[in-house]
């Protein structure tokens, strides 16, 4: 987790450089909504990420210590580095196909996959819960002697790593491509079209997938998203979407066959709900309010939630604020009847929440001339009386087709 906030600077810088290359050529290669929904994506996961860095990192010193006496302790000579980078993104890439594969973890990953659109922005959206889940099939490492820094610092470095696949604007590589994963080979990744599904899962290195049947070239670009479309902006709702969709289809499975099939079967056990499309864009004002606010929930997660040095009682509660804020502006971008009632209440808990700060706190000031600008602008731009038109949030089930 350190490693990964050390290199969120040069994260934004590429960002930047994107939309600023793809502008300058003419290429589109994010749209507001979308983009706003990535960050409030990665905001969600690193509030949320606090509680899985205890868990794993827990867990895996747990079960090294558990076992210290019947195991030799790997050493942290260049070649251990090495061997242990090569079984961490062996690893990776065997929890990834994984999580194509069995709707628990599909239902947790799909957040990365439903932005239909494939830029850096993408790269920063990740699943709150997914940490939750796939660290158990690292714990052999632990058993093998492995310190868990080791496998910290290989695990940081494979997803850094990712992060700069996740574009448009780059083409092939040459002879990079026979060995390491690309931009091209990560856009089949992310493709719908049936001969772009469930390939290409490698972290660093592509050989995996060519050693284990899993490689596709790139033959045209593809279609980005899921099967069964997100429909929605809400980086909440993008959160437990999966899970909705299990629950769906455990209610509708006729016997506990059925309902282990709906939990850990493949995703074409859930592909059975009618695809939505995307909610209309948000009118500007809508979309430059989110945005403005999910910046600020950003600024709030690194400078308040992360920092250890931060109070327990205000790092809980500004990150219960900072999920409130997501789920609420998600609701606006999605035009839910009910978000405008609830972004009053929310800009109400926060002039409550920054008059219990010290009296002479700056932050106390900064939050009451928040409040009463964005007031000023909500009431400007979205009125109460005329709310904008909402998507249902669950289509009702229809036969689909095959998945592949």
């Amino acid at each position: 987790m350190s490693l990964i906030r050390a290199a969120i600077p040069l994260v934004l810088g590429l960002v930047a450089l994107e939309l600023l290359w793809g502008t300058a050529t003419r290429r589109m290669v994010y749209r507001l909504p979308d983009s706003v929904a990535d960050f409030g994506c990665a905001a969600m996961s690193q509030v949320v990420g606090l509680a899985v860095t205890a868990l794993t990192v827990g867990a895996y010193a747990l079960v090294a210590g558990a076992l210290s006496p019947f195991r030799a302790q790997v050493g942290r000579a260049p070649l251990a580095w090495i061997i242990v980078f090569l079984l961490v993104d062996l690893g990776q890439y065997l929890t990834h196909r994984l999580s194509h594969r069995v709707n628990l973890l599909w239902a947790c990953h799909a957040v990365h996959h439903s932005s239909e659109e494939f830029n850096y922005a993408v790269g920063l959206r990740n699943s709150a819960f997914h940490g939750f889940l796939i660290w158990v099939f690292f714990l052999p490492l632990a058993v093998a002697g492995v310190p868990w820094r080791m496998v910290a610092v290989c695990y940081g470095s494979n997803v850094l790593y990712q992060f700069w696949l996740h574009t448009r604007l780059i083409g092939r590589l040459g002879v990079l491509e026979a060995v390491l994963n690309t931009p091209s080979h990560h856009r089949v990744h992310h493709g719908t079209d049936s001969i772009y599904l469930d390939r290409n899962f490698g972290g660093v290195l592509i050989v995996w997938d060519r050693l284990f049947g899993t490689f596709r070239e790139e033959q045209a670009e593809p279609r980005y998203g899921t099967v069964t479309p997100l429909a929605s902006w809400n980086p909440v709702w993008a959160n437990v979407h999966g899970f909705a969709l299990i629950r769906s289809a455990w209610r509708r499975a006729p016997d506990w066959r059925g309902r282990l099939r709906a939990v850990f079967g493949p995703p074409e056990a859930l592909d059975t709900i009618e695809p939505s499309p995307l909610p209309a864009i948000p009118p500007r004002g809508v979309a430059l309010y989110a945005a403005a606010h999910f910046g600020l929930a950003i600024a709030a997660v690194l400078g308040v939630v992360l920092p250890a040095s931060s109070p327990t009682a205000l790092r809980s509660g500004s990150a219960a604020l900072v999920l409130a804020t997501l789920g609420v502006l998600g609701g606006l971008l999605d035009g839910r009847p009910w978000a405008g009632s609830a972004e009053w209440a929310r800009l109400a808990a926060l002039l409550v929440a920054g008059a219990l700060l010290p009296a002479g706190a700056p932050l106390r000031l900064g939050i009451a001339v928040t409040a009463v600008i964005s007031g000023l602008w909500l009431s400007h731009h979205l009125p109460v009386r005329a709310p904008l038109a909402g998507t249902p949030p669950l289509p009702a089930p229809v036969s689909s087709p095959a998945r592949s």
